[in-house]
């Protein structure tokens, strides 16, 4: 009966030898750079946690638009009521502030 030879030679043993090491260095340099982002996106966490809930709003006020109707109208009628200088001033914040909702709701349909 003859003794049965090993399938692979040397060379290939060696080259998964150093697959494996390659493989290594690899998730040792991965996990340092996820610390290493981590690290650097720590302080844009809360502005990003900031502009999240305002497009979390705007998403809000796009499903239900009579919502956003009715609180312009209120809004309308209190500064009316409560005879606030500069009321023009407001308004033109107000239509400013409209301007700005309508087109970043016109770059989410787009999306």
């Amino acid at each position: 009966m003859q003794t049965s030879k090993p399938i692979w030679g040397k060379s290939v043993h060696h080259k998964l030898t150093t697959l494996a090491e390659r493989r290594q260095k690899l998730l040792l340099k991965a996990a340092s750079q996820r610390i290493e982002l981590a690290h650097s996106m720590a302080p844009l966490r809360r502005p990003l946690i900031i502009a999240d809930r305002g497009l979390q709003v705007v998403r809000y006020f796009k499903q239900h638009p009579v919502l956003m109707l009715s609180v312009t109208t209120l809004s309308a009628g209190l500064i009316r009521k409560l005879h606030i200088a500069r009321f023009s001033a407001l308004l033109k914040t107000g239509w400013s502030v409209f301007q700005l909702v309508r087109s970043v709701r016109q770059s989410l349909v787009k999306d």
